[in-house]
């Protein structure tokens, strides 16, 4: 296990450097730390010698060789996706949550199913909140609470701030949603359990999704307010390549603005990752191209196959074999983004 130091050098390291992925890792239970508009800000200096917040930061550097042996056990080969037992096209049955959710709603399915059949007690999840126009995390407890969530936001959003949360107030059976940085905080979280919570056993199971990179929320916001007014937003979407735009759908209809207007707003922590499909969740989730009503599925770990399993068994996602061409285009993208960074 690396090292673990306090906020003095994770400000150091990451924070001053603008290297802040917005996971949230650090914020929750913090009085030190804070979320605003987007950016993680140190309110004042903190004594603590092994801070949660270095142990969780996805950015300082880590070797992945314990969470690799914890979280998959027996040896198995690593691919460009990482470690897995299967890619799969999956969606969810009920078309209300396809038409609702992004690509095919395999991950609001899972979510809503899962707190519905007891599963779990709550999801984390990231949604909109009343009292901010910035996205952030949420604890979502019914499935009308993740319905609520669906769709993709593209930005860093602190999320992992609602886990703190959702520790502190004793729920016992969490599931998670998150981007490639916040999945590596989570293991990094549990490997360390610095306060010893029990964290492996009350998160029950990790769903990554894919990101290639996501926007710095501050400057995606003012970007957005600029030309459009927030509350008559519906839904954003970046399609797959080669679609090279992002669409934005409001009450008037869908604009779309080419990603070479927008990647400067990229954060600069994602320049620096490796990991497009999540490989340390239990399932990792994207976007299938080529059929926009579907997903793809990676499922990785003994408990991700048996909660898969369960939700085709009972109706609620229906999978399909995965394209050989579609994963070896899949692999590649993967190995573009390793070798960039």
């Amino acid at each position: 296990m690396e090292k673990i130091q306090g906020l003095k050098d994770l400000r150091c390291l990451v924070l001053d450097k603008g290297l802040c992925s917005a996971c949230g890792a650090c914020i929750g239970g913090c009085p030190y730390l804070t979320a605003f508009r987007g950016k993680t800000l140190v309110l004042d200096e903190c004594a603590v010698e092994h801070g949660r917040c270095f142990a969780a930061c996805p950015v300082v550097s880590s070797d992945p060789s314990e969470i690799i042996r914890d979280l998959f056990g027996e040896s198995r080969p690593v691919t460009g996706l990482g470690i897995y037992y299967s890619v799969l096209a999956s969606r969810a049955v009920d078309q209300q949550i396809v038409a609702k959710a992004q690509g095919g709603g395999t991950v609001t399915a899972l979510m809503a199913h899962s707190i519905d059949q007891g599963m779990i007690d709550c999801a984390i999840l990231t949604g909109s909140s009343q009292d901010s126009d910035y996205p952030g995390g949420v604890i979502a407890e019914t499935p009308d609470d993740v319905m609520a969530c669906a769709g993709s936001n593209y930005i860093g959003a602190h999320s992992l701030s609602a886990l703190r949360t959702a520790i502190d107030k004793g729920r016992q059976a969490i599931g998670i949603v998150g981007l490639p940085c916040q999945v590596l905080a989570i293991r990094k979280m549990v490997q360390t359990d610095l306060k010893q919570e029990r964290l492996g056993t009350r998160i029950k199971f990790v769903v990554g999704l894919f990101c290639n990179w996501a926007f710095s929320a501050r400057e995606f916001m003012d970007f957005l307010t600029q030309r459009y007014s927030l509350k008559d937003i519906k839904r954003i979407h970046i399609p797959p390549p080669p679609a090279n735009r992002l669409d934005v759908e409001t009450i008037g209809g869908i604009e779309s603005v080419p990603l070479d207007e927008v990647r400067h707003l990229i954060q600069e922590s994602c320049r620096h990752c490796q990991d497009m499909t999540s490989e340390f969740a239990d399932i990792s989730v994207g976007m299938f191209e080529g059929r926009p009503s579907w997903n793809t599925l990676i499922v990785r770990t003994d408990q991700g196959r048996q909660l898969i399993d369960r939700l085709v068994k009972q109706g609620i996602l229906e999978t399909e074999v995965f394209p050989q061409s579609n994963l070896a285009h899949l692999e590649s993208a993967c190995h573009r983004k390793k070798t960039r960074t």
